[in-house]
């Protein structure tokens, strides 16, 4: 018995690396993972096969051979981080912004790397029709309300690095285009909040306001996400100073 637990920690442990390992230089290959871990390949392919079927990795599009985290994977990073802090301070202000506005509140996290912004807490509006994103989703940085918030509060520099070289089209109201992305975020920053209106999924217009530490960095935003059908621009200014109004109490919690 003693043995047959040994074993099993042992493939516990060899996996969590090999997951460490595609964390921290996704996207990779089985060669690389073998390398930076000292795991054998034939090891470490049996713990990518086990890992993409528990949904914590996959293969980016184009690359099958590649190996990065899922939404579900960030999620937890974020939730354990978050356990002490974002979730924890933001969860009474999601309550209030749920009952003064009756739509969907979404509490993203801000990570780091490519798929840096993830939802890690939903409060579902009480009416018939609603919006709805799975919890651990990652979140479009430049299409979403929410991303945008976040990069309002970023210096310039950071936002190249963090934005990929091609800015993926969603939808015909998706910004892609990085002089016009630059200008949008100087109005987000003026205003205090980000206005999305179908730019990264269909039939949703929302609002977004950075959540700020001590030091003014977004550690994530709290967004308001409207069925299109009752969302129009003096909706949109009424719920923008709402979650401004939010999110300054969610940051002065933190």
């Amino acid at each position: 018995m003693t043995s047959a637990t040994d074993s099993g920690m042992r493939v516990v442990r060899t996996a969590l690396r090999v997951l460490e390992a595609v964390s921290e230089l996704q996207p990779v290959g089985v060669s690389a993972i073998a390398r930076a871990t000292g795991v054998p390949k034939s090891s470490v392919q049996r713990c990518l096969v086990s890992l993409r079927e528990a949904g914590w990795i996959s293969s980016p599009p184009g690359a099958p051979h590649q190996w990065a985290l899922t939404g579900r994977a960030l999620a937890v990073g974020l939730r354990g981080s978050a356990e002490h802090g974002l979730r924890e301070a933001a969860l009474s202000v999601m309550h209030d912004l749920c009952d003064a506005t009756r739509e969907t509140i979404h509490l993203v996290g801000f990570g780091s790397g490519p798929a840096s912004l993830v939802v890690v807490d939903r409060l579902d509006s009480p009416e018939p029709v609603r919006t709805w994103v799975r919890l651990g989703t990652p979140v479009a940085l430049h299409a979403s309300c929410s991303g945008r918030a976040v990069l309002s509060r970023l210096p310039a520099a950071e936002v190249d690095a963090l934005l990929p070289a091609e800015l993926e089209r969603f939808s015909d109201q998706t910004i892609t285009d990085r002089d016009a992305l630059a200008a949008e975020l100087r109005s987000v920053r003026e205003r205090g909040y980000a206005i999305a209106e179908q730019s990264w999924r269909a039939g949703v217009g929302a609002v977004a306001a950075a959540v700020v530490d001590g030091a003014g960095r977004p550690v994530g935003a709290l967004t308001i996400s409207v069925p299109l059908q009752r969302f129009d621009a003096d909706r949109a200014r009424v719920l923008g100073a709402t979650v401004v109004a939010a999110a300054a109490r969610v940051s002065a919690a933190l």
